[in-house]
């Protein structure tokens, strides 16, 4: 695995930690920690802990409550899976009690299974929901079922627990992710802060401040991927960034489609390909360079062109 490369100008805590919570955290205690245990010793560590912890305290409330939150949901959504797997059962015994007062195939039983029981047992979630409530619904004030009513009735009501509880609880996994992503930048930028000031510090002996960071992890962290899918005969963003290293900045693009797909620099995202730019063979794993894509002092966006118009692209970049 290649190091990605550390510019002056790029903040190293936030490009390594980034789509890492996880590490995030272990970072951001670490840094925390080492200041901590010089704080009353040290000026200069007094102040960058009293800047940093704060910030690591809000973005490791976020990430607990997102990983509570997506547990949750995890659970909720095996909850109702687990309703729909044992619904065909369920079904079964509702038509079965069901014929013992009307018979398969008359006039009553088809207003009830008027599509039999596929529209209860295949399909999308909320359609199988609604032909659940559709049963009720038909059944209505008939007398002569209602036991079987109350049987339906008792599933439905479960059905729409779990069905609700799995649709709020998705919603409060994104919101919380949106939140957890915001505190973990606000923390890496203060990280950066106290970097500076640290070497500032220690600019006549620089290495005096590396006990305060991690070091080893951003020597050796991982790379940043893209997985991208670009449709048939359009052209796709895949990133954009201040470059680290520009001269030398190199990438491992790998393509899974067989067809030729074009990536080069732009100066937006909806730019379209210039003169400049490298092909990438069908079903290839290749290195190539920055500066063979396109004019990097001015063009930051790293396009994806897919120029067939039967195939669609499947790529998949390693900045390195």
């Amino acid at each position: 695995m290649a190091d990605k490369p550390i510019g002056l100008f790029v903040n190293r805590f936030e490009t390594s930690t980034r789509g890492n919570f996880t590490a995030a955290s272990e970072f951001g205690l670490n840094h925390c920690n080492s200041l901590f245990a010089d704080s009353t010793t040290s000026a200069i560590a007094l102040t960058c802990y009293n800047n940093v912890k704060p910030k690591y305290d809000i973005f490791e409330a976020a990430r607990v409550a997102h990983a509570s939150q997506s547990d949750i949901q995890g659970g909720n959504v095996l909850s109702f899976t687990q309703i729909l797997d044992a619904m065909p059962a369920e079904v079964k015994k509702w038509q079965t009690a069901i014929e013992v007062v009307y018979n398969e195939g008359s006039i009553r039983w088809v207003e009830l299974f008027s599509k039999g029981k596929s529209t209860l047992n295949k399909g999308k979630q909320q359609n199988r929901v609604n032909a659940v409530k559709t049963l009720l619904t038909t059944i209505g004030t008939d007398a002569s079922l209602a036991a079987v009513k109350i049987v339906i009735q008792t599933f439905y009501t479960a059905m729409l627990l779990a069905y609700g509880t799995k649709g709020t609880s998705k919603e409060s996994t994104i919101t919380d992710s949106a939140a957890v992503e915001t505190a973990r930048i606000a923390m890496c930028d203060e990280i950066e802060g106290n970097y500076g000031l640290l070497i500032n510090a220690y600019k006549a002996n620089p290495a005096l401040a590396a006990k305060y960071f991690d070091e080893a992890y951003l020597t050796n962290k991982p790379q940043i991927v893209f997985n991208l899918k670009v449709k048939k005969f359009s052209t796709k963003n895949g990133l954009k960034r201040t470059f680290a290293n520009p001269l030398t900045q190199q990438f491992q693009i790998i393509s899974r489609a067989n067809n030729t797909m074009k990536i080069f620099l732009s100066v937006s995202r909806y730019g379209l390909v210039g003169t400049k730019f490298v092909s990438i063979p069908p079903e290839s794993d290749g290195i190539y360079n920055l500066v063979d894509m396109g004019d990097n002092t001015k063009e930051s966006f790293l396009n994806i062109c897919n120029p067939d118009e039967r195939i669609k692209g499947d790529i998949t970049i390693k900045v390195l």
